[in-house]
Order: structure tokens, then sequence, then C-alpha cells
């Protein structure tokens, strides 16, 4: 890794082109070069995401040969009076730059540029599915912080970390932190295993129902103690249909799951509710327990899971549609009908950036057929749900 040198392009080459951190460079960009730096961050993440691209404090590419395949973007701030945060905003390669080391190595300069500036606690903030970058930051000492930890951690500080994070209004992403100037050792194992997370699903549950209060208080709804139940009713019926499939689905496979609620999805989701008086859902998911996993093996099992947790919500939401024509069960019906349509748009029918936290990825990485039929289905509902 050296710093200095000429300024480069991008170009494509192939991946024996680059046999190693050997071959890579790894210096500040130069001011010109940002036009080149952000076609490369939209070959590795996509032009939407570039709606969302910005430089930081500190920016440093990685070259081969001349050429520029990633970059690291990094920012300092203050937490409080004794620490300060540090984050590692974007780190990109190209596709064919991928699995030679290239992104460690740009991590590697970004934590140097942390400590040159007195960094004390270091910060990403990484999509739950994403099992590269998790395993990645998990590598350079970095852990997931429940919101429990985050809170026990920083206190008062943790909006000023979520703010320069930009962990405010994202959803099915989780904050990564190191602290000190060594990697952190590995988190124990909880002591009793769980294959949910029961404690954070609840959490999950009441903090959605302080989300649909409020989409009630904006409606001028929330002196009517039925339409209160009605709602809270559908609410939870859906959510516990979608988190349990997807457990029983994670059991039959296997796999050691963890369910981890979206918190910052949650604030999304209740500024809708507040001005808009709008139903949003950001149900969390269930990820590997472990700190590190590899895709190749879990990412069929997890498209099952996927699967099995939309499935279920489809099947409640043609039983609630079909139960609206039940005078006596008509009332609690629509509530489950109205979220199992909100959560399914979400949940299938918008597999990209930026709701690729949601099922419909999995399941259309896994299955396009299978994918199809789900949005088909989801589709039907809404057509028979709006002109109901």
């Amino acid at each position: 890794m050296t710093s200095g040198g000429p300024r480069a392009t991008m170009a494509t080459m192939t991946p024996s082109a680059i046999e190693g951190t050997a071959n890579v460079h790894v210096r500040p960009m130069a001011p010109d070069e940002g036009r080149v730096v952000g076609a490369v961050m939209r070959r590795s993440f996509g032009g939407l995401a570039g709606l969302l691209f910005g430089l930081g404090k500190a920016n440093f590419v990685a070259t081969v040969d001349g050429r520029i395949v990633g970059a690291v973007v990094a920012s300092a701030f203050r937490i409080d009076a004794a620490r300060r945060g540090g984050v590692v905003k974007w780190v990109f390669t190209l596709p064919e730059a991928r699995g030679h080391g290239v992104a460690s190595a740009l991590v590697d300069r970004a934590l140097a540029w942390f400590e040159e500036q007195g960094v004390t606690d270091a910060f990403a903030i990484i999509e739950g599915h994403n099992a590269g970058s998790s395993n990645r930051f998990a590598r350079h000492g970095f852990e997931l912080l429940g919101f429990d930890a985050q809170v026990r951690r920083y206190g008062l500080g943790l909006p000023r970390v979520w703010w320069h994070a930009n962990h405010v209004a994202d959803v099915g992403h989780f904050l990564w932190a190191r602290s000190g100037g060594s990697p952190a050792a590995a988190p124990p194992e909880d002591p009793v295993p769980s294959r949910v997370g029961l404690g954070g699903f609840a959490i999950g549950l009441v903090l959605h129902a302080l989300v649909a209060l409020l989409m009630l208080a904006r409606l001028g709804d929330l002196g009517d103690a039925g339409a209160i139940g009605r709602v809270l009713f559908g609410l939870l019926a859906v959510l516990i249909v979608r988190t349990a499939a997807q457990a029983l689905a994670g059991r039959a496979a296997g796999l050691d799951l963890r369910y981890r609620p979206w918190e910052t999805g949650l604030l999304l989701a209740g500024a809708i509710a507040a001005a808009f008086g709008g139903p949003m859902v950001a149900p969390g998911g269930l990820y590997p327990r472990a700190r590190t996993w590899s895709p190749r093996t879990h990412a069929p099992a997890l498209a099952r899971v996927a699967f099995a947790g939309a499935g279920a919500v489809l099947v409640l939401g043609w039983a609630a549609w079909f139960a609206t024509g039940v005078p006596a069960l008509a009332g609690l019906a629509g509530p489950v009908l109205a979220y199992a349509c909100v959560l399914l748009l979400l949940d299938v029918l918008l597999p990209f950036f930026p709701m690729t936290a949601y099922a419909g990825r999995r399941m259309l990485e896994a299955s396009r057929w299978g994918w199809a039929v789900m949005a088909a289905a989801t589709v039907g509902l809404w057509v028979v749900w709006l002109a109901g």
C-alpha cells in the first residue's frame, strides 16, 4: 500500500490482472478524480445509489496499473467531550476487482486516517444481508451493535452518531462499531440461545404500535377506541404471521437466526405516519447470529425464509379479503388486509435500492419465476383491495 502517484482513470480489467494487495496502491484521491470515483461507485452499487453518493473529509482510491478500481470515503466528527468518531461512509470496488483484497486495503487506509485524526470510535453502516461487507468489517474488529448496546455505549451522543453515520432513515441497515485503537474482541454469544430473539421482536411490535397511534392521531381517529383496537389487531397480526413463518422456515433449514429490529427504519415509519397519516412498516428481519457467515452457504436457505414470510402474509391477506364479505369479521379483516397489502408492496414488489432489506431481493436472486408468482399474487391482492 502506497500513497502518491499519478492521477488515474477507470477502465475494466480481468480479475487475473489483480493478484492481491501487492499490486494495489491506495492513495488520496486527486481533486479532479471525483467523476471517475463516482463512476466506479455506480458500477459497484447501481445508478439509484448514486443519488445518495457524496465525498467525505477524506477520500482514498485504490489503483492497479494506474487505473482506479475502488475507493473509500471517510469522515470524522466529535461524539462528546471525550470521544471522537470516524465513519467509513462508502467503500466500493469494481466488480472485477472483488475478492483480491482491494476493499480490505481501502478499509485499512481509512482506519489509519482515523488514527491520525484521534478517532476513538469507528463506525460503518451495513445492510443486514450484505455478508461481504459484514465479514470484512468483522475481520477489521467491528461489531454489530443492537439498539440497546448503542444507548448504553453512547447515551446522549447517539443522535450525533446516527446523524454523522447517515443512520437516520435507512431501512434494514445496522450500526457496526469499533472502539479503541485495536480490534475489538468478538462479542460473547447470547447466554440463552434463541432462534428468533423474542425480546427484540416484542420491542419491535411495541414501536410499530406507537407508529400506528401516530397515524391515527394524524387522521383524527385517536379518540375512537374501536378504530385503535382494529388497527392494532391488523398490524400485529401481519407482523406476527410474517415473522413466525420466517422463523419456522429458518428452523426447518437448520439456520441459527436472530431477529433484529430496524431501529432507524422505524423512525422513517413514524415520520411518514405523523406527517401524512400513512401506514408504513419496517418489520425487521431474521439474520444469521454469527458475526461472519457465508453467502454461498446461507443464501438459498435465507431465500426460503423470505418466501415463507411473504407467502404467509399473502395467504393472510387473501383470507382477510374474503373475510371482509362476512359482516361479523369485516371490522377486523379490513385493517389486516390493508397492512398485508402495504407490507407486500415493500416485501415483494420493490426488490431494488433502497428497499433491498425487505424480502423481495432474496426471492428475486433465488428464483425469478418464484418472485414473479409472488408479485402477480400481490398485484392481484392490491387490485381487489382497491376495488373493494
